[in-house]
């Protein structure tokens, strides 16, 4: 019979990592207790000391409490100091794995990070992870890989890469429109108030402020490129080398510049598809794609991601080797062009307010020029929200293939098109507003199940013609 064995020594490091407040707690003391004569000096050392050293001694003992073994059909893991529990997670539950090969646990200590997820675990966290030998690790692997060739299905280039760390680093709005934004404010408020400083008064407080907003406000635009710059590199960092490739069963998906990750799901796990176009990649003709699987995304910063951004060509052409995804559609049905309003009502309506108030600015005292100087550059954001809500309801609608249900819809000031599998599907719902009554129309609800319940929704669909591909649909599931 085997017997239990325990992960890499490394693990003691990550926990000693996750004490290290606790550790932190007898050098503040010692710094802030300030001991007057030797006795105390002794006596504080003696107890900081002790303390440490229990810290240190429980991160060891948490290590060599939790152990592992492989038996028929799975892994049994031991686990917990005080409090024991055992489990085993059959092979053919386990749905996908996780191999990160981080920079200083593999490089200095031979470690490797392998993850585990099964349908049966937390939305939030892998069911199991743990740090293994090379040895070890590897053989986790051969078991993976079964001996099976593995075909290459995409490849992200150089300029795909950077196109993508643009898109996806959070500053980069504030980068191409609050930067400017806050830097054309503060020199238009600069020169308005040397206006006043040179027409009405000569207060030092006016003064100072005229003087110094316009560098503070260049100050806060440079900050935000500074911002997205460190953003898109470290995002650069995450996704270089980005792969995606199958093997048997597997769908792998590599990446990784300094930190490397690898993860396989098995095809069987996969719940839907997203492709991914904002308005920008729409005028660049590029699209994204993510999955919905057990155990994508569950890393700190992570994206779901399958294909980087690629043409369409290219695009389907990696899906149909990743999931036999096909283009095609065999019947769809599209938003009712009447009902573009309803797409627009938003929009327009903030639009209408922020116009009316320029236009009336004039009679009233507390909007300045400043203000008004903001309200001119919404304008602009607007109008790209107006464009974005146009093409939107030109795309939005449901259909399927022999294979896959199709949902398109948006989300913020994205357009996503999910391909899902009729055998996920848990539940799809027809809603009518009392204004969709009149005009016929309804609001079909997609709703699946991976990690988390998942809805996805095409509004302002025509229900007689929504209804008719439902029941065609029947056939195929």
């Amino acid at each position: 019979m085997k017997k239990y064995k325990r992960t890499h020594p490394y693990s003691i490091l990550i926990r000693l990592r996750i004490s290290a407040v606790l550790l932190l707690l007898p050098i503040l003391q010692q710094i802030l207790y300030q001991p007057q004569n030797t006795l105390e000096i002794i006596s504080s050392l003696g107890y900081n000391a002790f303390y440490a050293l229990a810290v240190i001694l429980y991160a060891i003992y948490s290590y060599q409490s939790y152990s592992y073994k492989i038996v028929d059909g799975g892994i049994s893991i031991r686990d917990g100091l005080i409090f024991q529990k055992h489990f085993t997670i059959p092979y053919n539950k386990i749905l996908t794995v996780t191999f990160s090969n981080e920079l200083i646990p593999s490089a200095l200590f031979g470690a490797t990070k392998v993850s585990f997820d099964t349908p049966g675990g937390l939305g939030s966290k892998y069911d199991v992870t743990a740090y293994f030998s090379k040895k070890r690790t590897q053989q986790i692997l051969d078991k993976i890989r079964a001996e099976t060739p593995e075909q290459e299905c995409i490849r992200a280039d150089f300029v795909n890469t950077i196109l993508m760390c643009a898109f996806w680093s959070n500053p980069a709005s504030g980068f191409l429109i609050i930067a400017p934004l806050i830097s054309s404010s503060g020199n238009v408020l600069g020169k308005e108030l040397t206006e006043v400083i040179i027409g009405q008064t000569m207060d030092f407080r006016i003064e100072i402020l005229a003087r110094w907003l316009s560098p503070v406000a260049g100050a806060v635009a440079s900050l935000l490129l500074l911002g997205w710059g460190i953003s898109m590199l470290a995002v650069f960092l995450r996704y270089a080398r980005f792969r995606v490739f199958t093997q048997g069963d597997y769908i792998g998906i590599a990446r990784g510049l300094v930190n490397k990750h690898v993860m396989y799901t098995q095809r069987c796990g996969l719940t839907a598809v997203s492709i991914d176009q904002s308005l920008l990649m729409k005028i660049l003709g590029l699209y994204t794609a993510s999955i919905f699987t057990i155990g994508s995304g569950k890393l700190k910063g992570d994206k779901s991601l399958i294909v980087a951004p690629s043409k369409k060509k290219k695009l389907y052409q990696a899906l149909f080797l990743i999931a036999d995804i096909s283009y095609r559609e065999t019947r769809s049905v599209y938003a009712n062009p009447r009902s573009i309003m309803s797409y627009l009502y938003l929009p327009l309506t903030v639009s209408a307010i922020i116009i009316t108030v320029i236009a009336t600015a004039d009679y009233f005292i507390f909007i300045n020029n400043v203000f008004k100087t903001l309200l001119v550059f919404s304008l602009f954001l607007l109008l790209w929200w107006i464009l974005f809500r146009i093409w939107s309801h030109r795309k939005s609608h449901i259909g399927f293939n022999d294979r896959f249900f199709v949902v398109s819809g948006f989300s913020k000031l994205t357009q996503k098109k999910y391909y899902i599998p009729f055998r996920k599907i848990q539940r799809i719902t027809l809603t009518q507003s009392i204004p969709q009554r009149i005009a016929g129309n309804c609001t079909v609800k997609v709703y699946l199940y991976f990690e988390k319940r998942a809805c996805h929704t095409v509004r302002h669909l025509p229900k007689k013609e929504a209804e008719q591909l439902l029941r065609a649909m029947k056939q195929y599931r």
